[in-house]
């Protein structure tokens, strides 16, 4: 099949690292607590979604031939040396070969990539499209999210319009995972509390809260230069820009991907 221009930014967003071995055993993950089984209650571990959320990207990507999929996260982890990014593109890379057969897996394989910088989901959106930029030469003209279900309103409500990304171009598919009626309303409180609000009052999480948050996960200001290099200088200070004097004013500048 012959390459035609990649428009369509296909964001894998990561929740975890892969350490390596069968993707579909627990073991194989670097899980947090709240992502591991329990036996007592029968919940089971995330890795399943993880692997779920590939798949589904996987597809879209499969029917789409203007698409570029991105794993995206950095690296959370000491015990690995490796990034979240790349663990995926790893288990992605065992699924495929677990379907060797199918028709087309390496020209799948050869439109999918990492971004290997991100340490929160604000990060994930904007990285993700400065990296598409890097990789095409230009920006996507429409974007298509897959993470928790639970998280689609964070990305569509509050981290687009903060980089004014358009809205009736940007899509949100969240798979969560399988959970009892209380569990999913303490996720979804969890997440009005400890994800949604705090980028209310401060949606490019360069504040105390967030900013710290990023810090935590091996987030170095350093890095920001890096990022910089060959992009738009609107877009250069997009990536300094802090929210202003109050924290939550909009980036005042028109950048690349907005429509009139």
């Amino acid at each position: 099949m012959p390459l035609q221009p990649h428009t369509h930014l296909i964001l894998v967003c990561c929740h975890a690292t892969f350490r390596g071995g069968d993707p579909d055993v627990e073991a194989s993950w670097i899980l947090q607590d709240f992502q591991r089984s329990n036996a007592a209650t029968g919940k089971v571990g995330e890795h399943h979604t993880f692997m779920q959320h590939i798949a589904a990207g996987t597809s879209i990507l499969a029917k789409d031939p203007s698409a570029l999929m991105l794993f995206s996260g950095g690296k959370t982890q000491t015990q690995v040396d490796t990034t979240e990014a790349e663990s995926y593109q790893h288990v992605s890379s065992i699924m495929n070969k677990q379907q060797e057969t199918a028709p087309g897996n390496s020209y799948l394989a050869a439109r999918c990539g990492v971004e290997t910088n991100a340490t929160d989901s604000m990060q994930n959106l904007l990285f993700s499209i400065l990296r598409f930029k890097q990789l095409t030469r230009s920006y996507p003209s429409r974007v298509t999210i897959i993470t928790h279900a639970f998280k689609e309103l964070r990305f569509l409500e509050l981290h687009a319009p903060a980089i004014k990304y358009p809205a009736n171009v940007i899509r949100a598919f969240g798979i969560n995972p399988p959970m009892t009626l209380a569990e999913l309303r303490d996720v979804q409180d969890g997440e009005r509390k400890r994800g949604y609000d705090p980028f209310v009052s401060d949606p490019y999480g360069a504040g105390p809260l967030l900013g710290q948050k990023r810090i935590a996960r091996g987030w170095n200001t350093e890095t920001t230069e890096i990022l910089s290099s060959g992009l738009d200088d609107e877009v250069k200070r997009l990536l300094q820009w802090n929210g202003g004097a109050n924290g939550n004013e909009t980036f005042n500048e028109r950048l690349p991907w907005e429509r009139d």
